[in-house]
């Protein structure tokens, strides 16, 4: 009895898969089934790298953005052995390479390619730091004997000449390998400090004099009086056009270059304000510094090179060489009075131990 009602279960479910129609199977319907499929998740990866890219260029290149004119530094006093001016050099170096990211040589997968005012902010405050260097070490260091030894100073100075914009290839030739620009400046900064150090030891010896500081006025007025150039060239040649679309690179540049000044004189007060006061020109160096404070503290939302003319149209380029220009004419100021000091009035910062 048992055995038939199974047979009989079994007999039923037999009947029931037999009703069953599975698919044919198709080849060609596969395919198309794949390829719809795949298109659909081809459109959905495309559009999620155009919105990933619409997002990283300009929010990652406003999160790197920072232009740091920061004016309120105090200079460090607790080795009066040493430079002011070295170490302001070095300071600089380290903030723009080091602490913040170096914009002007990144390549294009990075989300600041795109931007233009930090890059030439940069720049330009390595324009003013090499050129100043260069200046510093050449009157300064001539006056130092070490044996067999080469010149930090010097070394510093020439790393600082090397192109901003080099990332990983050469400047001449593309398809060269060559050592990045943070790189070179890094090696920069350490001679700088080791400068200072030997200062502190007595292997360097730093002379002051009027006619040192003299020379490094007119230096810093000589590369002042090209951005005051560049400025009233863009002015002259642009302010015309309805809307100057490259007025803010040479803005940014030439602000950088002045910023890094007005620290850089800051320091160099504190190197020379001795022989500063005794030329009666603290007056005059003070009115410098807020000359150049007043042109790093130029902000427009928008920099515009309007006509000059204009009742709604600013022109900032204008507003920045104006301050400029008036720094210039105390360099200049300064600079004279200093040569009419005694050539005989030098002071010593620092001598060898084994000249003592």
């Amino acid at each position: 009895m048992l055995k038939n009602k199974l047979k009989n279960w079994l007999l039923q479910q037999y009947g029931k898969l037999r009703q069953i129609r599975l698919p044919k199977f198709s080849f060609d319907a596969m395919v198309d089934r794949g390829m719809n499929f795949l298109a659909t998740w081809w459109n959905t990866l495309v559009l999620l790298l155009a919105a990933l890219v619409f997002l990283y260029y300009p929010i990652g290149g406003l999160l790197i953005s920072n232009i740091d004119r920061t004016t309120d530094y105090e200079i460090d006093e607790k080795h009066p052995e040493q430079s002011s001016s070295v170490e302001m050099i070095s300071f600089l170096v380290n903030r723009e390479v080091n602490e913040k990211i170096w914009t002007p040589n990144l390549p294009f997968f990075y989300p600041s390619y795109f931007l233009d005012n930090m890059p030439n902010f940069q720049l330009g405050i390595f324009d003013a730091l090499n050129k100043f260097t260069s200046s510093f070490a050449k009157r300064i260091d001539k006056k130092i004997t070490v044996e067999d030894e080469p010149s930090d100073l010097r070394a510093a100075a020439e790393l600082l000449r090397y192109p901003g914009t080099v990332w990983m290839f050469s400047a001449e030739n593309k398809l060269l390998l060559a050592p990045s620009a943070n790189n070179q400046y890094r090696k920069a900064r350490r001679h700088l400090i080791n400068y200072n150090k030997s200062l502190s030891a007595g292997r360097e010896v730093f002379y002051k004099s009027p006619a040192d500081l003299a020379y490094l006025l007119r230096k810093s007025k000589i590369n002042l009086g090209k951005s005051s150039a560049a400025l009233e060239t863009r002015i002259r040649e642009e302010s015309s056009s309805w809307w100057d679309t490259k007025a803010d690179n040479i803005f940014y540049y030439q602000q950088g270059k002045a910023y890094a000044y007005y620290l850089l004189f800051k320091a160099l007060g504190n190197d020379y304000k001795n022989i500063i006061v005794s030329a009666g020109q603290y007056q005059n160096w003070i009115s410098l510094i807020k000359a150049l404070e007043d042109a790093s503290s130029v902000q427009p939302t928008i920099v515009r090179n309007g006509e000059l003319n204009s009742l709604t149209a600013p022109n900032h380029l204008s507003y920045l060489n104006m301050y400029i220009v008036k720094a210039r004419n105390l360099l200049a100021l300064i600079a004279e009075a200093l040569n009419e000091q005694a050539p005989a009035t030098v002071s010593y910062t620092h001598l060898r131990a084994h000249e003592t």
